[in-house]
């Protein structure tokens, strides 16, 4: 895969966060950081989505992982599938477990109003996004 278009997709993955950080900011929701059950629910499971992300980040890029069976049932890969296509959309899996620790912290403020959450999650996402950044060596590798 070209190297480019890695890099294109996780320097343009922050941008999301700046929307949803814009439009939680235009929303005028009354800030309440009293920890309901669904905020803690949501805390919880973004993450779980950013640890997941996190200790995956470089296992994707060893051929014992991507040829695991588990792992070829999960992504539907085919036999004959490309090695840098396999890797590329295991990529694009875990920025997307990173992401969706942001948009729940931004779900969770719309809906209760819990800045502290929302804060949590997008700075878990932040780290995450950072563990995934496809370095030199690894790309060489596919």
């Amino acid at each position: 895969m070209n190297k480019k278009l890695w890099k294109l997709i996780w320097f343009g993955v922050p941008f999301t966060k700046i929307v949803y950080a814009y439009i939680a900011y235009t929303n005028q929701k009354p800030i309440d950081n009293s920890f309901q059950l669904v905020s803690l629910l949501i805390l919880f499971i973004g993450l779980i989505t950013c640890i997941v992300s996190i200790l995956l980040s470089k296992k994707i890029y060893k051929k014992s992982f991507y040829e695991n069976k588990f792992i070829k049932s999960l992504i539907g890969s085919q036999k004959n599938a490309d090695e840098s296509f396999t890797i590329f959309y295991l990529f694009t899996m875990l920025i997307g477990l990173a992401e969706s620790a942001a948009l729940f912290g931004f779900v969770q403020y719309i809906i209760t109003g819990n800045l502290i959450v929302g804060i949590i999650l997008f700075v878990f996402s932040l780290i995450a996004w950072a563990f995934n950044y496809p370095s030199q060596k690894e790309e060489d590798e596919q």
